[in-house]
């Protein structure tokens, strides 16, 4: 269905009549791209490759510069505009280049979580971090991992 069809069914129902205010179609626009000041781990960056991802946005660079630098950071963007990758790529990098370093990410819901875990799965990282959920859904077994 296109966007166009789907606003109008919108409008349409009884359910959203009354609520939709205004409607905009916004061009597209250019993707503004950042550069990496420090090297990536050739792992992460060959892993980055493979899952298609070779370059970053200026959001991402900038975050991932700063917090490479050692600074606090703090993003907040729309979804699905790759946060995720502003705080993976430090994480990742840094566990890389030394395994005896660890992270401890927390998040407010299980499926962002498991949504989480899967992307940092996705990469495929060769002899990469162990990562995992522990909540209550977390076997006894595997706790102590």
């Amino acid at each position: 269905m296109e966007i166009e069809s789907f606003v109008a069914d919108l409008q349409r129902s009884i359910d959203y009549r009354d609520q939709i205010e205004h409607v905009a179609r916004l061009p597209a626009r250019k993707a503004d791209y950042g550069e990496i000041h420090e090297p990536l781990h050739p792992a992460l960056v060959s892993a980055l490759k493979q899952a298609g991802i070779r370059r970053f946005y200026s959001h991402q660079a900038s975050a991932i510069n700063k917090s490479l630098e050692g600074s606090h950071v703090v993003v907040a963007t729309s979804t699905a505009s790759g946060k995720s990758l502003c705080y993976n790529i430090p994480v990742l990098h840094t566990v890389l280049n030394n395994p005896a370093k660890r992270a401890l990410y927390l998040f407010p819901t299980k499926a962002l979580a498991q949504d989480q875990l899967r992307k940092l799965r996705d990469l495929n990282l060769p002899d990469g971090p162990q990562v995992g959920i522990y909540d209550g859904d977390t076997p006894l077994a595997e706790r102590r991992a």
